[in-house]
């Protein structure tokens, strides 16, 4: 019987590239910890925007930084 080779995910989203980034530019992770209360308004206002948190996120910190001029 032949066997079936099946491909494994390296567990790295290599799809459409986000907004922002150039052709050959990575996104670079990065690791946010919230309290509870924090993490439930993100979430509620993510799924009633229907946008993901990522996007949410990185549009309020460019937004944060050109505030604040950095």
């Amino acid at each position: 019987m032949p066997t079936k080779k099946t491909r494994r995910s390296s567990g790295k989203h290599t799809g459409a590239r986000r907004a922002g980034t150039s052709a050959g530019e990575k996104p670079v992770a990065l690791t946010l910890k919230v309290d509870g209360e924090t993490y439930v308004r993100l979430s509620t206002f993510r799924a009633t925007q229907r946008r993901k948190t990522q996007d949410i996120l990185e549009q309020a910190l460019k937004e944060y930084l050109t505030r604040a001029g950095a």
